[in-house]
């Protein structure tokens, strides 16, 4: 008897510790009948399990249980409803089949059409839900970060939910709401309502008022967003070959998703041509489909193609610059600027230099030569390096002005991509002025090593750091975003399990954990694993991803303003809540009175 029972312990103690690490899920638990509380909060809050109840803020009213939120045409617009019940009595944690068994569930959300008083309507299809993953965090991303739970994935909600995430039991589980207003969608104030259901019986019902603006945000954007998601990182991470047709169409997969959140690729690995060297011939070969598809349906703005592809340097065995090898190089891009002419899309094609962020003597020198080479081969077409246009050495914040004798990259670069820390140095915002008035585009970029008070996509971040990056760009006067990858799971065993996703971090942040660098996006075939909603064929989003569109909505605004002449108004929102990357406004009241400024300002000047 006294060893059956110590098996057994042993058997739970196993299943306990494969229940940790995700391998296997407990059945919905969720009979359990308790008080419950539904409130509302705006998007751009971070509702954590802890939080205290709100019956009032910018969207909300509990006393009428309304909802005010407002938007244009052509527009995502988000906020989260929030289910909380009290604890189960005597709750300690999962390690507790009783405690299991006392976990409310059976929750879930339905929406009606929401309709305007003209008998328009945009339909309950246009309404999607997501719940929200809890991931704990052992370390905190910046001073004001934290460690515990914290919410960032959104899987698409399908199935009822219970108060049990990530192998706890919590208080608070917020839903994500996205309404996609359409473009046809004529402007009024349109109601409808939420229902919030357990067990199929309801429990609150809210009111939802979405003011839709006289006026449509644009298809295309006008913000340039290099945004990288690796094929050999979603290789890696699913066990494949790269070159394999599942992975081809999953990379695809994930390339639509940042499509439809207004952004683009880093470097488009589906658009990179075919090379063959044969002697001293090379040819270059084009998927003409995938072309047109990226191209012509999707519009895309920019197609970064290295000026060294990997593929072609595999191929190339003469010493690097000498006159055999820059003779390949320059036929390689001579033959990829020919397609581009040849199809129409000449003035979105910009090569990038092989060496990434160039930070020595050699590596200035080797991007002169670079440039050189693309200049000669492929005149009028840009080239772009990861690097500040001012030769400055400063990669930690606050910086120290010392400027180095390794020449200049300005007269040969076309485009920059600036790292923020380099956005503080006054010589830098001069250069920007100047680069962009010979014809150049500069963007920028958050990394690890961008420190707070300036904004970053940590987990932890607060939630209006990735909403302000936009506006920080419009404040420079830049054309762009930047960020070096959007799945960077190779050094976490699972995303959705541990937020450690890039160890190095702790050495350019000065030891801080950065909770989610590298990864905004989530593998979806592990949902149903890690929060019991049906598994997705690509990726699911997170909270700061959705944040990031939200702020990249923003400035289409400002973008829409200038275009029809309130160039100044414009500047004045931007000046209202950015004085530069370090200082800039995370006030939620005064972003939302800036927004509803600027939509008055388009009704008046659009109608």
């Amino acid at each position: 008897m006294k060893i059956n029972q110590i098996v057994l312990k042993f058997i739970w103690n196993i299943c306990f510790q494969i229940l940790l690490s995700g391998m296997l899920l407990l059945p919905e638990m969720g009979m359990a009948q308790v008080n419950v509380t539904v409130w509302v909060v705006p998007s751009e809050q971070k509702v954590r399990p802890d939080d205290p109840v709100e019956t009032n803020n910018l969207i909300w009213s509990k006393e009428d249980k309304r909802i005010n939120v407002a938007g244009a045409r052509n527009q995502h617009v988000s906020f989260q409803a929030v289910v909380t019940t009290p604890l189960p009595e005597g709750y300690k944690n999962l390690n507790n089949m009783v405690d299991l068994k006392k976990t409310p569930g059976g929750f879930f959300i339905e929406a009606s059409g929401l309709t305007s008083k003209q008998g328009k309507m945009i339909s309950k299809e246009q309404i999607k839900f997501y719940l929200e993953h809890y991931i704990m965090l052992y370390g905190k991303s910046s001073p004001i970060g934290n460690t515990g739970y914290w919410p960032d994935a959104l899987a698409p909600l399908k199935v009822p939910f219970s108060m049990e995430a990530s192998y706890s039991v919590v208080k608070n589980r917020p839903i994500w709401v996205d309404i996609s207003i359409p473009s046809g969608t004529p402007g009024a104030l349109y109601t409808g309502t939420f229902t919030i259901t357990q067990n199929g019986k309801s429990l609150e019902s809210l009111n939802v008022e979405v003011k839709v603006y006289n006026f449509s945000l644009p298809d295309k954007t006008h913000l340039i967003t290099y945004m990288n998601i690796d094929k050999e990182s979603l290789a890696n991470f699913y066990h494949k070959p790269e070159s394999s047709e599942e992975i081809d169409q999953l990379t695809q997969t994930y390339y639509k998703f940042l499509y439809e959140h207004r952004m683009e690729p880093w470097i488009n690995e589906q658009l990179e041509p075919e090379i063959a060297v044969n002697d001293e011939k090379v040819t270059v070969k084009f998927n003409d489909a995938r072309y047109k598809y990226y191209m012509d349906s999707l519009n895309t703005n920019r197609v970064l193609l290295n000026a060294y592809p990997s593929s072609l340097k595999s191929q190339i065995t003469a010493k690097q610059f000498s006159k055999s090898f820059s003779q390949k190089v320059e036929s390689y891009l001579s033959q990829v600027k020919s397609y581009f002419e040849k199809n129409g899309w000449k003035d979105r094609l910009v090569f990038i230099s092989p060496i990434d962020e160039p930070d020595s003597k050699e590596d200035y020198e080797d991007t002169r030569q670079w440039a050189n080479i693309v200049h000669e081969a492929a005149p009028g077409i840009p080239f772009l390096a990861t690097k500040s246009p001012v030769t400055s050495e400063g990669f930690n914040y606050p910086l120290s002005k010392k400027f180095l004798d390794w020449g200049t990259l300005r007269g040969y670069v076309n485009d920059f991509a600036i790292f923020g820390n380099d956005l503080n140095v006054p010589e830098v915002k001069q250069a920007i002025n100047e680069e962009q008035s010979k014809g150049g585009e500069i963007t920028w970029y958050p990394s690890c090593g961008l420190r707070y008070p300036q904004p970053n996509y940590f987990i932890d971040a607060p939630a209006l750091d990735p909403v302000m990056i936009p506006w920080i760009t419009a404040r420079y006067h830049m054309n762009g975003i930047l960020y070096w990858a959007l799945n960077f799971w190779t050094e976490t065993p699972n995303p959705w399990l541990s937020a450690v996703t890039f160890i190095p971090g702790f050495v350019c942040s000065d030891g801080y954990i950065l909770n989610g660098e590298g990864s905004l996006l989530y593998p979806g075939d592990y949902t149903k694993r890690f929060t019991r909603q049906p598994d997705v064929d690509g990726p699911v989003s997170s909270i700061r991803f959705e944040l990031l569109r939200e702020g990249i909505q923003d400035y289409e605004y400002l973008w829409m303003l200038k275009n029809v002449g309130a160039m100044d108004f414009a500047e004045s929102q931007i000046q209202r809540l950015v004085i530069d990357v370090s200082t800039f406004s995370r006030n939620l009241e005064e972003l939302y009175l800036t927004r509803k400024a600027m939509a008055q300002r388009l009704e008046e000047l659009t109608h």
